[in-house]
């Protein structure tokens, strides 16, 4: 429940980008992510580094589209992470 968060935690930012913590995958798998995301489920994504490890990053433009598939399944005390 804890490997996703807004892309930008301040209060005023319009940015409503989301990024998926991927750190233990390699570069390679998480371009494989991002490509099934991107195919499967018409997201815009990229791969960013953070920390110099690999994230996906969801667009502001397709995060209520991705959180609609996922809102079922994140429980209530983490839902504050959303952009919603």
């Amino acid at each position: 429940m804890n490997d996703e968060g807004k892309l930008d935690y301040n209060k005023n930012s319009k940015n409503k980008g989301l990024v998926l913590n991927t750190p233990s995958y390699s570069k390679e798998e998480v371009d494989r992510m991002s490509i099934q995301l991107k195919n499967k489920f018409n997201l815009n994504t990229s791969v960013r580094s953070n920390k110099n490890k690999n994230v996906i990053v969801i667009d502001s433009n397709s995060n209520k589209k991705f959180i609609d598939l996922i809102y079922l399944y994140i429980i209530p005390s983490m839902r504050y992470k959303l952009p919603i």
